[in-house]
């Protein structure tokens, strides 16, 4: 008889498995006992509040520009008001940079736009930027550094299946039948959490972070950078030289495309072209010694390649651009990989003379 029970207690065990996993689906208890928020959730978590405001600014008659992407994306949010030339557009422009993200990579930006349709919030256009060291399957900023922070719902686990390597198929196979281990649930927690009313979402740093950056600021003085035949020979080593060799290592080492990248890639393309939202896909300037580094390893077709695999020529929402052509005025760097704060309003003028060539764009 003992043994008889013995035999039971795996079962048991199980079946309290199966009933704590359960009771994670009641959205109360799985948001009081999952783990502390990180960057890759609390972004995303925290954008819906950011889209009601968007929705706010677009009511008051401002144009609102969504910019999505890397650090080179970041210098739009260091002007709170970006001057525009009347001769591109008459409106008042608003643009949304908490979306930049430094050295990040498309799963995230594609589940930003995604969040950005979900609660239904369309921009007057989207910014999005294009760079090679996103499609490198081993730059330390992949979709795998994202994939350990982040706790997806189910339906965002299924919507992301299709675009992932089979080693995280698997993984968003496990975390659909067992949520607990999805959540990272935390049984201690939620008891505590329900008992005291205290719950994650209350919590500042789900907020805090990144998904709520700070104001946008003025640049500082030294911030501004060198005209690229100005550098000082110890600025030039340190920023140019010294800095190249770090991006080098930590973004194009042992460089290889990555599938999921590019099928995130698609993904944006096609959620913008079905959702009718405007968009301009950028390739932002680089140092010319930096660009001759990257285009030795990456070859320096992946713009103009992945453009005309994935985009429509006759699209009514999506146009493209690289300012790597020489076809922008600004020739001031701060470093080997980005452009001085003071190109942005060119930057900017560009590239919203670029949106009034899409149909979509009112």
């Amino acid at each position: 008889m003992k043994e008889i029970r013995l035999y039971f207690i795996p079962f048991l065990l199980l079946l309290l498995v199966i009933l704590v996993d359960k009771l994670i689906c009641i959205p109360d208890i799985r948001e009081s006992g999952r783990r502390t928020y990180k960057a890759g959730q609390n972004l995303v978590l925290g954008m819906p509040t950011i889209w009601e405001e968007n929705k706010t600014i677009q009511k008051s008659g401002k144009r609102v520009v969504v910019v999505t992407g890397t650090s080179r994306s970041e210098s739009f949010h260091q002007w709170k008001e970006i001057p525009i030339s009347k001769s591109i557009i008459q409106e008042p422009v608003y643009f949304e940079t908490r979306t930049a993200i430094k050295a990040s990579e498309f799963l995230l930006y594609y589940l930003i736009i995604k969040s950005m349709t979900d609660s239904g919030f369309k921009p007057d256009v989207l910014f999005l930027e294009f760079s090679e060291e996103m499609f490198n399957e081993n730059n330390v900023y992949t979709y795998k550094t994202k994939w350990a922070e982040l706790m997806l719902h189910e339906d965002e686990l299924l919507d992301i299946y299709d675009a992932m390597n089979p080693q995280f198929k698997r993984d968003i196979i496990a975390r659909l039948l067992f949520l607990g281990y999805n959540y990272h649930f935390n049984p201690i927690l939620a008891v505590k959490n329900l008992v005291s009313g205290k719950r994650v979402a209350n919590d500042d740093y789900f907020i805090g972070l990144s998904s709520y950056m700070n104001e946008k600021k003025p640049f500082a003085p030294d911030h501004i950078g060198y005209h690229v035949n100005n550098f000082p020979e110890k600025e030039y080593q340190d920023r140019i030289v010294g800095y190249a060799e770090s991006r080098k290592l930590y973004f194009l080492n042992n460089y290889r495309i990555s599938n999921p990248e590019i099928n995130f890639f698609r993904k944006i393309i096609d959620h913008a072209e079905k959702h009718n939202i405007p968009m301009v896909i950028w390739e932002p300037q680089i140092h010319p010694y930096f660009q001759d580094i990257r285009k030795k390893i990456t070859g320096g077709e992946l713009f103009n390649k992945n453009i005309k695999q994935f985009i429509d020529p006759n699209s009514k929402n999506i146009r493209y651009i690289s300012l790597n052509e020489g076809n922008t005025n600004c020739q001031t760097y701060v470093d080997c990989s980005h452009v001085s704060p003071i190109c942005v309003p060119e930057i900017a003028d560009k590239l919203l003379q670029i949106a009034k060539e899409i149909p979509n764009y009112k």
